[in-house]
């Protein structure tokens, strides 16, 4: 093992990444021993150079770490892996960035998502990742997105409310548009820095066209309680706001002109999305109702009264001005067909619309309390159900690449496949991404043994359909995909390769945690 780690070679220049930017509110001595001990590892176990560093000698060192602080007695093991892992994360980004290693960006990214399916993601961050700030917060988790990480949420919310507040103390603010005050600005700034990172991973200082245009046109309609005229000042607002940032050297000048370009872009169709209360969510559709119909929205007693008398009148849905969903609504051209797909935010909000069971009956219906090492949650049924509707949805959205029974309309196709869904996790508390090959073999045998004729075509196709409309989202990999296809057929199962584990105690924390023993000042 060499005396001093080849990561010191060019320890400078990973300092002055962009990588290193997300990790710098840990301390520099962390960062350093932890790379250092890592390269270390990688040398002793796979010697070679950098170069020879692929997917599977990764994961295997990665599992070890893992396995040996999940085994560890000391309570604060996983908690310093899951530090360990943010650090050792952008270290590959960084040495994926810069050609050294011998894997790129996208399959490295394809790594951290079956290295955190293995580990179930089980973080310390994971609880945070709803109540950020004291707020409620829906993340997107499509598994080709970089990992949320609740400390970059929090260091996004910090500066943004920096420039904000020395925005409004400069002589620029003297010149702003007519209508806005400091709480607007704050407002919209805040909504576009959080929905960008939670659905697309954009910080403001990366923020795309994709980001800015899904924002505006999604949880900005869909979200927030303004009036309408209110969204025709939010592109003089922020464009006014980003030329001071850039002028204070914050953001770079073509950037901010682009996001002005794409802001820009967006306005039309944002304007018009948010004239149709069709677009709303209930909780946003219930404030306006309260609003216009005089309720205080101070006074708790006046709040439960309205909601009762809504409630009598036939619940939120009661709100919308006959607005009722149906198939017709998922008849659109192609090109609308793409832009629902395309955007988690219009996916979800149509989700929430054809939810098969919005009581959430699903959670109430037999389902084992544990199986082997796994335990039911609540917020998993929850979230395995919306992707169960996101799946039925993109589904039957997509339905010319697909096949199912003819007669099955859209409503039916969600309601099979959040059915199928559920059901997997209610009896062996499975996520799709976790769906074992033994229990589609089983199904299909099941299957072929209780059906047939056009029964039995029906449920083939289904299940055909659904295993590659999975696989094509990405939540499948092309190898599950394949491999549980094969088994509902009763055919030969493909070979999956997987990194092989080596056993041992080859880990030590002791160095982890000397370096944060003082670990609770830094969280």
């Amino acid at each position: 093992m060499a005396k001093t780690s080849r990561i010191m070679a060019f320890w400078d220049d990973f300092q002055n990444s962009s990588e290193y930017k997300i990790i710098n509110n840990y301390p520099q001595s962390l960062v350093q021993g932890t790379v250092q001990y890592f390269d270390k590892m990688m040398a002793e176990i796979y010697p070679g150079t950098f170069r020879t560093w692929n997917k599977d000698n990764l994961l295997d060192v990665l599992y070890m770490m893992f396995d040996q602080a999940d085994a560890d007695a000391d309570p604060d093991a996983e908690h310093i892996f899951w530090i360990n892992f943010d650090i050792i994360s952008e270290l590959l980004r960084y040495l994926a960035d810069t050609n050294k290693i011998g894997i790129n960006k996208r399959n490295l990214e394809e790594i951290f998502v079956e290295f955190q399916e293995y580990t179930d993601a089980d973080d310390p961050g994971e609880e945070i990742r709803e109540t950020v700030m004291g707020e409620a917060r829906h993340v997107n988790t499509d598994p080709w997105l970089p990992e949320w990480k609740s400390y970059i949420a929090v260091n996004i919310e910090r500066y943004t409310c920096e420039w904000v507040d020395a925005y409004t103390e400069s002589s620029d603010w003297h010149s702003r548009p007519d209508g806005i005050d400091k709480a607007f600005i704050s407002m919209i700034l805040n909504s576009l820095a959080k929905w960008a990172y939670d659905d697309y991973r954009k910080t403001p200082k990366s923020w795309t066209k994709t980001a800015i245009v899904g924002v505006l046109t999604g949880p900005f309609v869909t979200y927030l309680s303004m009036e309408p005229e209110s969204y025709e000042l939010i592109a003089p607002a922020l464009s006014h706001f980003l030329t001071y940032v850039a002028n204070q050297g914050w953001l770079n000048e073509k950037r901010a002109s682009d996001y002005k370009r794409f802001i820009a872009a967006a306005v039309p169709d944002m304007i018009e999305l948010s004239r149709d209360q069709a677009n709303f969510s209930s909780s946003k559709l219930i404030a306006m109702k309260m609003h216009e119909d005089g309720v205080d929205i101070t006074d708790e007693k006046a709040i439960q009264a309205y909601i009762t008398k809504v409630n009598q009148n036939g619940g939120i849905d009661s709100l919308y001005d006959d607005y009722e969903a149906d198939d017709s609504m998922l008849d659109l051209p192609p090109e609308e067909l793409r832009e629902i797909t395309e955007h988690p935010e219009q996916l979800r909000r149509l989700a929430e619309i054809y939810d098969p069971d919005p009581d959430q009956n699903y959670l109430n219906s037999a389902h084992l309390p544990e199986f082997e090492t796994r335990r039911w949650r609540k917020k998993t049924a929850i979230a395995v159900h919306a992707q169960g509707v996101r799946a039925g949805l993109r589904l039957w959205l997509n339905r010319q690449n697909y096949e199912f029974p003819k007669n099955w309309d859209a409503v039916t196709v969600v309601q099979n496949v959040s059915d199928f869904v559920d059901l997997h996790y209610a009896q062996a508390l499975l996520k799709p991404t976790e769906w074992p090959v033994s229990t589609f073999r089983d199904f299909g045998e099941w299957v072929r043994a209780e059906r047939s004729g056009e029964h039995l075509a029906a449920t083939n196709r289904f299940i055909s359909s659904l295993l590659t409309e999975l696989t094509d989202a990405g939540t499948l990999t092309r190898e599950q995909g394949k491999q549980l296809t094969a088994a509902f057929f009763g055919k030969s199962i493909p070979k999956l390769t997987k990194p092989k584990k080596v056993k041992g105690k080859v880990i030590s924390l002791k160095q982890a945690r000397k370096l944060l023993k003082n670990k609770k000042k830094y969280h």
